[in-house]
């Protein structure tokens, strides 16, 4: 009687291995994008927020030096679309992001954060 092998080969071994280091490759790239649309968001509530926003003048500087303390590079002070509500200021931004994977592979991240969403949620 003739027993069967069980267990992985070695051709089942590499395409296993690819696969966990593509998701490895993939997760590197994408969990920075994701850091700094958080540190965006929470720069627009501190923002909208704070003391010192008397004018959107004053709002773009702050968060120009905001991003430069945080690392954020894809949006800027001109960037950002800002209403007074009542004694509130209210803060959003849209932008895209494209990310290179492999040759003429790219992933392209949409995102939209808003003063105003954080604002209604926390209250």
């Amino acid at each position: 009687m003739r027993k069967h092998q069980e267990g992985l080969s070695l051709i089942g071994t590499m395409i296993a291995a690819a696969l966990v280091i593509g998701s490895i490759v993939l997760a590197m790239r994408t969990v920075p994008v994701y850091n700094e649309y958080f540190e965006i968001r929470k720069s627009l509530t501190v923002l909208a927020t704070s003391a010192e926003a008397t004018s959107p003048e004053a709002i773009r500087g702050l968060f120009d030096r905001r991003t430069s303390v945080n690392d954020i590079r894809s949006v800027s002070g001109a960037d950002l679309v800002i209403a007074k509500n009542g004694a509130r200021w209210e803060i959003s931004v849209d932008w895209q992001r494209s990310i290179p994977l492999v040759a003429n592979v790219s992933l392209l991240f949409q995102f939209s954060a808003s003063s105003s969403a954080e604002a209604a949620a926390s209250q």
